[in-house]
């Protein structure tokens, strides 16, 4: 089955909600797709207030009621929302492959704003791979979606806003102990069948979870199927996609915005998504929403990770691959992302290298003498997301 619609964007987040409501309030059909529960994104698992939000936002209030009145907004505008939905495919004549639990089709859209966020930055160390080691994400999600303290005695690696947010959540939802570390370097842990203690300088300190919290990378899978043109940001440190005033890319029926395109503030991604949302439809608060957009400072600058990791220790968590193994293809002329994973088996794995493929390129940038912005990305691939066999079969030929 192929269903149409003028507008389609993939990620329910701030900046996705920005262009789903511009381009429906110009008249277009918006069709929204998320793989959550709800739309929000982030917010639905964000106690924190929002402040400074563009005029046409509730100033003031928290994350997650922040989401509820944009979930009313959506249904207000008329704008068609497929919660619990994957866009896993991006491909030729704007169509997206979309999944849900009980159907999979074809959309075929005038114009694609990818509005996919970002994911949590790793570094590996010595016991990262033990159960009980999360990511930051996930631990806000298991609070203030689950209602799940993931461990009472915590240590939270990192020194940003996202590592101090996951402190005071933590600390509020009753953690007995939680501990900061706000270095990676020389980092190590252990445990049987599980985390049980972490080292740092020299100090072993008992836990029972380690949270990760060292920042946020884009995650723009989509558009890189889609083979736009890209750009090494020495920001976020990866590669992203190359967008104009209006957010749109190389392809110009497809935008990019928020997280996807560079990490940002809640503000900056909604008024990048009211951005594409007019541009898409040719909407006459075009240029007012271009000069909203300047005048939010774009976010803060990712910090370069380039911290030594031991022979011995695991780069790629899904396929078992130890820094020693790519070190040695790294010497035998594996310069690429590509030849290294062909070599390695790294970034193979179920999170096809959203969590290894940074460190990767540091190794390929510390081994070879090679720049980050010289380093060949690995080639995006559908699926974007796991999906089930059954999936493919029910899309038409």
């Amino acid at each position: 089955m192929t269903r149409t619609a003028d507008v389609a964007v993939v990620g329910a987040g701030p900046s996705g909600i920005g262009a789903a409501l511009a381009a429906a309030r110009n008249g277009a059909s918006v069709m929204l797709i998320d793989e959550n529960k709800a739309p929000g994104g982030h917010l639905r698992w964000t106690v924190a207030l929002q402040n400074n939000l563009p005029p046409d936002l509730p100033d003031g209030v928290r994350g997650f009621e922040l989401a509820l009145w944009a979930a009313a907004k959506l249904a207000e505008a008329g704008v068609e929302v497929l919660s619990s939905t994957v866009a896993w495919g991006l491909f030729e004549d704007n169509t997206l492959g979309v999944t849900s639990a009980s159907s999979s089709f074809q959309l075929r859209a005038d114009s694609i704003v990818i509005a996919s966020g970002s994911t949590d930055i790793v570094w590996p160390f010595p016991g990262w791979e033990l159960p009980g080691v999360l990511t930051a994400t996930a631990a806000l999600r298991l609070l203030h979606l689950d209602r799940v303290l993931p461990g009472q005695r915590v240590a939270v690696i990192g020194d940003g806003d996202l590592a101090t947010t996951v402190v005071a959540d933590l600390q509020g939802c009753g953690a007995s102990a939680v501990e900061q570390i706000r270095s990676i370097d020389g980092l190590t842990a252990g445990g049987v069948g599980r985390v049980n203690w972490i080292e740092s300088d020299g100090q072993r300190t008992s836990v029972d979870t380690i949270v990760i919290a060292l920042g946020r990378q884009p995650d723009a899978q989509l558009a890189h199927q889609a083979q736009v043109a890209s750009a090494y940001s020495a920001t976020d440190g990866v590669f992203v996609p190359v967008r104009d005033e209006s957010f749109r890319t190389s392809d110009p029926g497809i935008f990019v915005i928020g997280d996807a395109g560079g990490v940002c503030s809640t503000a900056r991604a909604f008024a990048e998504g009211v951005v594409a949302g007019e541009a898409a439809t040719q909407g006459s608060g075009l240029s007012e929403a271009r000069a909203r957009v300047q005048s939010i400072e774009p976010g803060a600058v990712t910090p370069a990770l380039t911290v030594p990791i031991a022979d011995g220790t695991i780069v790629c968590r899904c396929e078992e691959v130890r820094a020693e193994t790519m070190r040695a293809a790294i010497a035998d002329g594996a310069v690429t992302i590509n030849d290294l994973k062909r070599r390695t088996r790294g970034g193979m794995g179920i999170c096809q290298g959203v969590y290894c493929n940074r460190t990767m390129a540091t190794l390929i940038s510390q081994e070879a003498g090679l720049q980050p912005g010289t380093i060949v990305p690995m080639t995006a691939r559908p699926p974007a997301r796991m999906i089930p066999m059954a999936a493919m079969a029910d899309l038409e030929p």
